[in-house]
């Protein structure tokens, strides 16, 4: 009778929850189909994305020898490199006609403005470096390396062909995906025209092998000529001076000498050939293609496979029949079953909970009350992560798995403070002022209690801080939720479904348990007479966990199963 004057504020509180019910369940309705909707369009991969502080730059000179490489390529790029804003450290690494230059960054760097930066210097100097060279600068993050493999093989078809069907037919296709960044192509052989000088012919007409180079290099051109008016028209000419064919390419001339033109072939003979080829790939047992597909920074990994599978039966029906198409690799299996063992893990917890609540509480309509807060709050958490720009991942699924225990707790001890009040004769709304009440500030401090231990983890630097970032806010997001609607929804579930018959049940079934309360007394009894044993049993306890976490091996992460084996294979030269 003297709690309600005790506490005006806490009075004023529930009124609210009370008189407005019908407001609080259409909101929690609505964020509920805004965290569905989250659910079915939230991007999906193994880790959450992140930029590393570490630009690569990619660089491929043909054959050129690994110290001319190192000359003339990598020591020029190290040195521009070191005038870049917010740059640490710099690495290299040069083999024979490629060379990977690595610009190390301090965590919290821009990557985008410092990518740029990399650009910019790398174009001040490539006056200096051979024209030959071709250079990729790339930001380092998980969607820089592939999610997806395609093989691409036939018994009958050589590498060439191959390597054409999938640079000109495949690769065109799956660009079109969304949420695809890139297609790399590896292994084949690009179709190219061999010209083989006959030095004895060169000689004999006085010419040099770098004649018939550049008569290659200034007449196989595709060049604007022009413009012509005519009759009120303007014209546009162009001069098309591109090879199609080893007849074209044996029709160009070389020189003129005593006004007679002699051609490529009269010095050389031109043969339709291919690329050199500098590894070997197969698949299935034969030479293939692979097409490596590599995801957006936003991309989902499972939509963009559902994708490729409908692509790639489209692309069956216009390759040749002999041509078999197939997954090497693909990362959205991996992906869609850790989801999948989350969502699980997330099921039998919830179903376990409500079954305890349910033996406890032994009223269908009660445990209701508690329950229906779980898929409310796990939903709402979803439409937070969406707007935090998370995605799902092992870290993010693994801080909602590790939540339902303390999501739980919230509704539990609302639930049972309403139901004790309606026993002892309250009305309903009466019953939830009163419950709040008791256990208002006591449950706000177990929920804070955890949001202040997973906030920092949100602030670490490095790796670490990547992956727990997302474990935290997800945490933190949940329990937030979890907090708001045990002081909102769980009342206004509790005035609705918790009736005065329904707790007079509950407490006539709540006599079951009196003998486990009595064993639980006994036991405690026993303990606080022996305070000075129960303390040394404390002390071994900690003692042996000690021991325990020092003999136990470390690691960042724990090993994970993808069903691939990678073998390495050293050979003398």
């Amino acid at each position: 009778m003297n709690a309600a004057p005790s506490d005006p504020h806490g009075h004023a509180k529930q009124t609210f929850v009370v008189r407005h019910n019908r407001f609080i369940l259409f909101a929690v309705l609505a964020l509920s189909l805004g965290g569905v909707y989250s659910a079915f369009h939230m991007p999906s991969s193994v880790f959450p994305q992140t930029d590393f502080p570490r630009v690569v730059i990619l660089v491929d000179n043909g054959v050129m020898p690994a110290d001319e490489m190192m000359a003339t390529i990598t020591r020029p790029i190290e040195e521009a490199m070191k005038d870049t804003p917010g740059s640490l450290s710099i690495r290299s690494a040069t083999g024979r006609g490629s060379a990977e230059v690595n610009v190390f960054f301090r965590w919290g760097t821009d990557m985008v403005q410092a990518e740029l930066y990399v650009r910019s210097h790398l174009s001040q100097i490539a006056n200096e470096l051979p024209p030959t060279a071709g250079y990729q600068v790339q930001r380092l993050t998980f969607s820089s390396f592939p999610i997806i493999g395609v093989s691409l093989t036939s018994k009958t078809r050589n590498i060439t062909e191959l390597w054409e069907m999938a640079e000109y037919q495949v690769k065109p296709q799956f660009l079109r995906i969304t949420g695809v960044a890139r297609v790399d192509l590896v292994g084949g052989r690009e179709p190219e025209y061999h010209v083989v000088i006959d030095p004895a012919k060169l000689d004999a007409r006085h010419l040099t092998a770098a004649q018939v180079c550049d008569a290659l290099n200034k007449t196989n051109l595709f060049v604007p000529s022009g413009m012509h008016e005519e009759n009120s028209q303007l014209y546009l000419t162009l001069v098309d001076g591109r090879a199609h064919s080893t007849k074209d390419i044996g029709d160009i001339p070389v020189a003129f000498p005593d006004d007679t033109p002699v051609c490529i072939r009269d010095v050389a003979s031109v043969v339709k050939g291919a690329a050199p080829k500098y590894n070997i790939v197969t698949a299935d047992g034969v030479d293939a293609v692979l097409l490596n597909v590599k995801s957006q920074p936003d991309g989902n990994t499972m939509s963009i496979a559902e994708a490729l599978n409908t692509e790639m039966a489209a692309l069956r029906g216009q390759l040749p029949p002999d041509v078999r198409m197939a997954f090497f690799y693909d990362q959205s299996v991996f992906v869609r079953e850790g989801v999948r063992s989350v969502w699980e893990s997330i099921f039998f917890g919830v179903l376990l909970s409500v079954a305890v609540m349910y033996l406890f509480l032994r009223s269908a309509s009660t445990t209701l009350a508690a329950v229906v807060s779980i898929p409310a709050t796990l939903l709402i958490t979803m439409l937070g992560m969406r707007v935090l720009g998370m995605s799902f991942n092992l870290m993010t699924l693994g801080g909602i798995a590790a939540a339902i225990g303390l999501i739980i707790d919230d509704a539990i001890v609302v639930v049972e403070a309403i139901h004790t009040k309606v026993g002892q004769g309250h009305p309903p709304s009466e019953a939830v002022r009163l419950a709040m009440g008791e256990v208002g500030r006591a449950l706000v401090g177990s929920t804070i209690t955890p949001v202040v231990v997973f906030v920092p983890l949100a602030y670490l630097d490095g790796v670490p801080g990547v992956f727990f970032r997302a474990l935290a806010l997800t945490m933190v997001c949940s329990l937030l939720v979890s907090l708001l609607l045990a002081v909102t929804l769980i009342p206004t579930m509790g005035v609705m479904l918790i009736r005065q018959g329904t707790v007079a049940a509950l407490v006539r079934r709540g006599a079951r348990l009196g003998r486990t309360v009595q064993v639980y007394e006994w036991t405690m009894r026993r303990a606080l007479r022996h305070a000075a044993l129960m303390m040394l049993m404390l002390c071994l306890v900690v003692g042996g966990a000690v021991g325990l976490y020092l003999r136990l091996d470390s690691d960042f992460l724990p090993t994970q199963d993808e069903g691939v084996f990678f073998f390495k294979q050293k050979t003398a030269y």
